[in-house]
Order: structure tokens, then sequence, then C-alpha cells
């Protein structure tokens, strides 16, 4: 599946989530996708789970990215069943981690620090601006103009708590988006993997203008 690595951001469904144990609530989690029936989830989730086995078993680099699909499977997993979102936040966490071990950076998660790390503004930031990047992308390809899609892009964006006090307006969110798609490694696949997620399913122009409005899941 063309989004089996990344955990993808996704707009806001009304549906019921478990808030708890065994506590459900009609709303939907920030950025969740559609709502799965529980069989469908599940047999999608074994299904990457068996993917993530073989790459970690014979990809030749210590089962990193076997590690990086399973932590996506079940993040998708979680999102599909609109779970409370801190649930899937240690397989994020850890699939961050992973994609710096592969990028050659020292990954926050694995300090030998004794002391707790809050994840930095510029990491938010960073991934906030490549769901801009996709979100420019996909909408590129709905119809919009490069310059219709990044000025709405940066509308929105300008509003997300993780931007409050960035400068940004149509040239920036091109000017990411250009940078994005220069780069070669794992951020470029990220970004590759949530444009094809905003493009997939009946309604994406839907899904696209929810994100915007909603901001990156799984950031404050």
């Amino acid at each position: 599946m063309s989004d089996a690595h990344e955990p993808p951001g996704r707009p806001i469904t009304a549906d019921w989530r478990f808030s708890g144990y065994g506590k459900r609530e009609t709303e939907a989690p920030r950025g969740a996708p559609a709502h799965e029936h529980l069989v469908p989830a599940n047999r999608k989730l074994v299904e990457a789970l068996r993917a993530a086995g073989f790459h970690f078993e014979q990809a030749g680099d210590g089962g990193v990215e076997g590690c990086k699909i399973a932590c996506h499977a079940v993040v998708r997993f979680l999102g599909e069943r609109h779970e409370d979102p801190v649930l899937a936040q240690p397989f994020m966490a850890l699939h961050e981690a992973l994609s710096d071990l592969q990028d050659g950076t020292d990954p926050e998660l694995f300090s030998r620090t004794r002391e707790p790390r809050p994840r930095s503004r510029s990491r938010q930031r960073k991934h906030a601006q490549l769901v801009a990047c996709a979100c420019m992308s996909a909408l590129m390809q709905l119809g919009d103009t490069r310059a219709q899609a990044a000025r709405k892009v940066a509308r929105a964006a300008g509003k997300w708590d993780c931007m409050e006090g960035a400068a940004i307006d149509h040239v920036t969110v091109a000017n990411w988006r250009d940078g994005v798609r220069a780069e070669a490694g794992s951020r470029q696949e990220q970004y590759h993997r949530m444009v094809d997620d905003l493009l997939s399913g009946p309604t994406p122009a839907s899904k696209i203008e929810q994100l915007l409005k909603s901001g990156p899941p799984g950031i404050p």
C-alpha cells in the first residue's frame, strides 16, 4: 500500500472513539481518518505488520525500516478506529526517532540523559511544514494553480498553534514545497506518502480542507 510507512495527516470525521477503559465519546480525534470497523481495520493491521516483519528480516538495515512500518501500522489502526490519539504518540515518537537515525542525526528519544525532554518547537514546525507542502501539492493535483494552492495553505498554516509568531505567506509555503521536493531520503518519502493519502478516498478536497482547518495531527 502506498502509505504503509508514515503516519498520515487526515481530517476529522464525526464518529465514535474510545476514551479510556471502555468509555466512548461521540467525537473523532483531530486529524483522524474515516472510521473503519474492527474487522477490516484489523485485517489491514495484520497485512501491514506482515510487511513490517519482511522488511525487518530482509532489508539489511538492522530492522529499522521494518520497525517504522510497524509503528505506522499501529498508528493507522488506532486512527481508523478513532481511539484516543494519546495511544498513538509513543509509536509516532519512535517512528520519528528511527527516521532521524536513517538521516544520520541523533534522535532526542534515544538520548542518554535522564532528564525528560519536551518535543522541540522546531521539530513541530518542521513536521507542520511538511504537512503544508503535502496539502499544497494535493490541491494542485485537484486543479488549483501553484499560487492558488500556496495561498490557501498559507492562510490556514498561519493559524496553526505550532506556527504562532511565524510570518507565512504563499511564497513561504511554495518555498517549503520546493525545498522538500529537492530533498532526498525519508523526509521526501514521507511527503509523497502524505500527498497520496490526501488524494485517496472519495472526497479528497474535503479531507484537505479539514486538515488545513484542524492543523497537523499529533501537534498541540
